[in-house]
């Protein structure tokens, strides 16, 4: 049997052994960023009741993180104290002959894990759902009770028994660790760096973009906190329902572009997007540094490959990794809660006052990047704090819970103050769920039996104790029934699939590389360089069949295009023609074009709208169902040069009621060019592949 229970120790955190000078600066200046983005938030939310301008938030952002950085360089052993020295209980011992034996209950959850992720993988191609839930919870709580319920004698080398001093800034003495981070942390760096790179030349087109790059571009062009819609009317409407305004990033990144004097969406695609993306490969590499017992460099390349090669769903890990890190979401995902983990990991083990505050603003950093952080962060921190209690860990697993007030504080205060908050949209079950988000088939079975043997695959101690947690949550979310009830309850049906983001899968997929080979399979007396070999056998196959079962998010499978230059994430040959209808059209001017040109416009300019730049926002606009029918009437008009038109009569006075300035088809679409006309649009001019046709001055 594979020797999935041998580990090594270390702990987490600055001070770990073999941890340089670059990865404790590296690791400083991410929490950093996590800190000053919690700061921000915090300062957008009020400005959410004051209503000042965006230079008077970024002033009073300034003067605030001045403050904490000066209280933080100035008292840095008050920063490093250790709260109280909160030991797990003694190992409870066996009182009965029933319960089965340690070995025993290893096998269990390691068969049970094996089982429930090949199900869950092969659902699609006919596995009974049943079999993967049924399995997963089984394997969940045979991992948990191996973990709670150790035999007396038998000493963690996990667990922290030492003195709690707080750690220094300084690294403990050198050894095999060492000589991974020596090697991990260049390697992470040029990985970060590459990533950052890619995601300025790989264009995968997404229609959110519509609200969230139109919220940045509003923000740059007016100076204010956009509290109204902005994508369809000039603020005459209100927000759009199930998309409350307490994400902060997007105004922030507005707010910087209109300090710097450069376009908002140059400003997300070609600064924020590369600085995020780079973190977010720190993120991984910080979190498998905290977890892997060993071979922490082959467990972090695993996971990169698995994000490089996930592009078999819209919604997979790497698809809001490299694809689609500008939004705020993405970054939830990809970097915050690599690094909720990790923090999660450190205050478990070290208790200082340092990893508590960065809990606490890693919450209030979620809510700042998605409404969703007030279903998603609970969950992640619930994975940890649980089991953390459930060994003794009492104060600990509660005072972890920070993370949750400022999430959970949030989304009550958008449930009773927002008004409308159900999101409209199909709520996926949890086989679904699991499909879109942990993929199927090869990736979907090697995510499976990563997240279900995380327990004996992560170091020994905290680790093993979140993974368990972790495997015991997700084998609940995807009991049938349970999404459904929480959707029912919640209003936000659409969204729940997101649920399934508490799993880091890049990271524990890696960790199956730090697997042993079985004893017999390496003799004694083979040399060391062959041993060597004999250790990366694990992370060669993981890596192979990540490659060849996977699909790279680079290619036209994944709905990608990689560019010669740096690019604006949208279709080629949009840009240009939807200025040339803005110019047409002049401020205050509505404009429509085929779908694919109208969701350029929210991009360009807030002061100039489309009729329909996204039909899934248009459904959701607080606005009388005529507006609604008006504008996809029209789109339909001009979508595409076949299929059935609406009647001339019908299109005129949709024309007429919406206020259509400027209105474009494709040249060949001579019906759709006709209806226009028929509306008395005249003045036609060719712009690139379309006719726009101007509206009389009366």
């Amino acid at each position: 049997m594979i020797q999935l229970l041998e580990r090594t120790t270390g702990r987490s955190g600055p001070g770990r052994a073999g941890d340089t000078r670059t990865t404790r600066f590296v690791d400083g200046a991410v929490d950093a960023a996590v800190l000053l983005f919690a700061a921000w938030t915090v300062v957008y939310h009020l400005g959410l009741v004051f209503k000042p301008s965006t230079s008077v938030l970024l002033l009073i952002w300034a003067v605030g993180a001045a403050a904490v950085a000066a209280v933080y360089g100035t008292r840095r052993g008050w920063w490093a104290a250790v709260l109280w020295p909160d030991r797990p209980d003694r190992p409870r011992a066996w009182r009965s002959r029933l319960v089965p034996p340690p070995r025993v209950l290893a096998a269990v959850a390691v068969a049970a894990g094996i089982a429930a992720g090949t199900c869950a993988g092969l659902h699609p191609s006919g596995v009974p759902w049943w079999c993967a839930w049924t399995t997963g919870l089984v394997s969940a709580a045979a991992s948990a009770a191996y973990l709670l319920l150790r035999r007396p004698g038998v000493p963690d080398p996990g667990d922290a028994d030492g003195p709690d001093e707080p750690e220094s800034d300084e690294p403990e003495s050198a050894g095999p660790e060492a000589d991974e981070t020596r090697w991990g942390t260049p390697l992470a760096l040029l990985t970060g760096a590459g990533f950052a790179i890619a995601s300025l030349f790989i264009v995968n087109t997404d229609g959110d973009d519509a609200y969230f790059v139109s919220r940045s571009v509003a923000a740059a062009a007016t100076g204010e906190i956009p509290l109204r819609d902005v994508i369809f009317t000039p603020g005459t409407a209100d927000e759009i329902a199930g998309e409350p305004p307490v994400a902060s990033i997007e105004v922030l990144a507005g707010a910087l572009a209109r300090l710097l004097g450069v376009p908002a969406s140059s400003f997300v695609w070609y600064v924020l997007l590369p600085a995020v993306t780079f973190g977010a490969v720190w993120a991984l590499w910080r979190l498998v540094r905290t977890w892997a017992p060993r071979r922490a460099t082959l467990c972090f390349a695993i996971g990169a490959v698995y994000l490089l090669w996930s592009g078999t769903s819209a919604a997979s890990l790497g698809s809001f990794h490299l694809l689609r890190m500008w939004q705020g979401k993405g970054v939830l995902v990809s970097a915050l809660i690599p690094l909720t983990f990790c923090y999660l990991t450190r205050w478990a083990e070290r208790r200082s006052r340092g990893d508590l505050a960065l809990l606490a603003a890693a919450g209030i950093a979620a809510v700042g990047l998605t409404s969703s952080a007030a279903f998603i962060t609970p969950l992640v921190v619930l994975a940890a704090a649980v089991p953390l209690v459930a060994s003794g860990r009492v104060r600990t697993g509660l005072a972890a819970c920070v993370a949750l007030a400022y999430p959970v504080g949030s989304g009550l205060a958008v449930k009773f103050l927002h008004g409308e908050t159900t999101v409209v949209g199909a709520v996926h079950d949890a086989p679904d769920s699991y499909r879109w988000v942990l993929l199927e088939a090869t990736l979907g079975v090697l995510g499976g039996c990563a997240l279900w043997l995380s327990p004996w695959t992560a170091r020994r101690g905290v680790p093993a104790l979140v993974c368990a947690g972790t495997a015991a949550g997700l084998s609940v979310l995807i009991v049938p029934g349970l999404l459904e009830a929480a959707a029912d309850a919640s209003g936000a049906g659409q969204v729940l699939w997101r649920t399934m983001w508490l799993v880091p899968a890049p990271a524990l997929v890696g960790l199956l590389a730090s697997v042993r080979l079985p004893g017999a399979a390496v003799p004694a007396g083979v040399p060391g360089s062959a041993r060597v070999l004999a250790a990366g056998v694990p992370a060669a196959a993981l890596a192979t069949a990540l490659i060849v079962g996977g699909t790279p998010l680079w290619s036209e499978e994944s709905r990608s295009v990689v560019e010669s230059r740096p690019s604006w994430k949208v279709p080629e040959g949009t840009v240009g023609p939807a200025r040339r209808a803005i110019a047409l059209a002049g401020d205050g001017g509505l404009v429509l074009m085929p779908s694919t040109y109208m969701r350029v416009v929210p991009l360009l300019t807030t002061r100039t709208h489309a009729v329909d730049p996204n039909d899934h926002y248009l459904g959701m606009l607080p606005v009388p169902p005529r507006f609604i029918e008006d504008r996809r009437l029209l789109t339909e008009a001009v979508r595409r040069r076949w299929g059935p038109k609406p009647d001339a009569a019908e299109v005129r006075a949709a024309l007429d009621r919406t206020g259509v300035d400027v209105a474009c088809a494709y040249r060949r679409d001579h019906r759709g060019r006709a209806l226009l006309r028929e509306a008395g649009f005249r003045d036609e001019h060719r712009v690139d592949k379309l006719v726009c046709l101007v509206k009389p001055k009366s």
